[in-house]
């Protein structure tokens, strides 16, 4: 704890003022003039932190009162037990918190207010009020590039009915010089948020001194600075290139990125010096079992990046009251008929599986983590020379990319599907209980269905398969279900029975079943939205972790 030096009372930082104001005489003092000024002739290496360590994911948040914590960023746990001081490496930059709670608040229901279809605790004012600040730690990298380049660039232009090529050799000698290409160094710290948090301005990092942690939480670097040693010199080489594009000598020239003369060597790309600094972040955790989702907001510049997981209730809700106007208007143009329906439902359990399969195999990409490097890192150590070969890593990145437009893309499609599906189950309903009166007899789909079942089966298989990747999925049951509701599609087929009855009963079955496939596919949705417990056994303490 900073005692304050008129009234002894605990002062803590101020966003506003950016000093440390006491919380009783209300005094503000300079952060460096609470620096240790007995030692001015050593360099401070490390410096005094309470650990709190959270009982149920082990996390480790670092702390410079001696306050128990409430909170634990990192699962949502209520409580965080077991403190103890030790000394923490020192780290030589930090960039002090710009923006007030009320800020970062704000900035997440400006989000939220899009969010239509996310549980309601995550716009309750009191989960909300859960926003904790807590400084990430970070590897920051000052990268120079100086040699001579030969850069293979090429045009291309149409004569007649041939595309003409022309290639060029772009030439000079390049003298380059970045300052802070910045990667976290903490495994809990998904690299997917920290990117999408970016960019820090690292003009404003500060001489880091403890007494800017004052009123404040920090995670503890438990990452080499050598993992994202590569990374920030693929960024320096990739930024160059595009400065180089953007000369107009060389306008209308494309440069191949994947040609050998972009490579950090070729372009006498060095780290010449590596800082650990720290970077301010609000921090929000929402916890479903064992699951959860993360909203974090950049201290310094508001921008927000938040999980967003649905509601099973509301997405079903949403889906009936658009299929209204949808079953009216289809009641108006068409005339359902036993082979019809059969057909019609056929095709819509085939797209629910279809969804159903894409999903779990996105997870099971997403769930592996290869495009995380610190996870890698702590949980496969031997690993490390495989997450730093160019090629891997960019394909493990493209992978996540492609998971991420599907997800947001497939959001609206589900939304679709599901008004499609439940406009079916009144008319069924209506059907059966003879409002629609007989609509004649099977018009002959036995062939055309029987093919729709394979199909089905296919992707039902196929989702099977990724069941042993995801421990504790329950949706075992609806895919049997379902494969067994196509099997009562083509009985009934096969025998023809006199009765439509039989004919809507199996359609009913088979909307049934795809209306339970639904259900999973917003379910695997939610996993891909949220991300696992996270679990800290292999943290130590002290200076190796910096």
């Amino acid at each position: 704890m900073f005692a304050c030096k008129n009234c002894g009372g605990n002062v803590k930082f101020d966003i506003k003022s950016g000093q440390l104001a006491c919380e009783y005489c209300h005094s503000l003092f300079d952060p460096y003039a609470y620096e240790d000024k007995t030692s001015d002739a050593e360099v401070q290496k490390d410096f005094d932190a309470t650990i709190f360590t959270c009982p149920q994911c082990g996390g480790e948040i670092l702390s410079t009162d001696d306050t128990a914590a409430g909170f634990c960023s990192f699962c949502g746990a209520s409580t965080v037990l077991y403190s103890r001081m030790q000394k923490e490496h020192k780290p030589a930059y930090i960039i002090p918190f710009a923006k007030s709670k009320d800020d970062c608040k704000q900035a997440y229901m400006s989000l939220m207010k899009k969010a239509i279809f996310a549980p309601k605790e995550l716009k309750d004012p009191k989960f909300i009020d859960g926003f904790r600040g807590i400084y990430m730690p970070y590897w920051t990298y000052y990268v120079t590039q100086k040699a001579p380049i030969s850069l293979p660039a090429k045009r291309s232009h149409r004569s007649g009915d041939y595309i003409i090529t022309d290639h060029y050799r772009l030439e000079g000698d390049l003298d380059a010089y970045y300052k802070g290409l910045s990667y976290d160094a903490s495994s809990s710290f998904d690299d997917s948020i920290s990117e999408k948090l970016a960019p820090y301005d690292v003009k404003n990092m500060k001489r880091f001194t403890p007494a800017f942690l004052s009123g404040f939480y920090a995670d503890t670097a438990d990452l080499p600075s050598t993992i994202y040693a590569s990374d920030a010199m693929d960024a320096a080489c990739t930024n160059t290139v595009s400065e180089i594009s953007k000369e107009p000598a060389f306008t209308g020239l494309s440069v191949d990125s994947d040609s050998a003369a972009l490579s950090p060597l070729s372009l006498g790309t060095t780290v010449k010096e590596t800082d650990y600094s720290m970077f301010p972040v609000w921090f929000l955790s929402y916890r479903n079992k064992d699951r959860v989702a993360y909203a974090t907001v950049n201290g310094q510049t508001g921008k927000v990046v938040a999980d967003l997981p649905i509601s099973v209730g509301k997405f079903l809700l949403g889906s009936l009251i658009a299929a209204i106007p949808v079953y009216i208007l289809l009641c108006l143009l068409t005339v359902l008929t036993p082979g019809m329906t059969l057909t019609i439902v056929g095709v819509l359990a085939i797209i629910a599986n279809i969804c159903y399969s894409q999903e779990l195999t996105m997870i099971a990409v997403k769930e592996a983590g290869t495009e995380d490097k610190g996870r890698i890192a702590k949980e496969q150590p031997e690993a490390l020379g495989a997450i730093n070969n160019r090629r891997r890593l960019k394909a493990a990145k493209k992978a996540t990319k492609t998971i991420k437009k599907k997800t947001n893309t497939s959001f609206i499609a589900y939304f679709i599907l599901f008004i499609f599906v439940i406009q079916f189950v009144p008319a069924l309903f209506a059907i059966i209980a003879g409002i629609g009166g007989s609509f004649g007899n099977a018009d002959g789909s036995l062939i055309l269905f029987v093919i729709l079942t394979i199909i089905s089966f296919i992707f039902s298989i196929r989702a099977f398969s990724s069941f042993d990747r995801m421990p504790g999925h329950k949706g075992v049951a609806g895919l049997i279900f379902g494969m067994v509701s196509m099997l009562i599609g083509d009985a009934v087929l096969l025998f023809q029975p006199v009765l439509d009855a039989w004919y809507y009963g199996a359609a009913f079955i088979i909307i049934a079943s795809v209306l339970i496939t639904l259900i999973n596919v917003i379910r695997a949705f939610n996993v891909l939205t949220t991300r696992k417990l996270p679990q800290f056994a292999t943290h130590k303490g002290g200076d190796d972790r910096a």
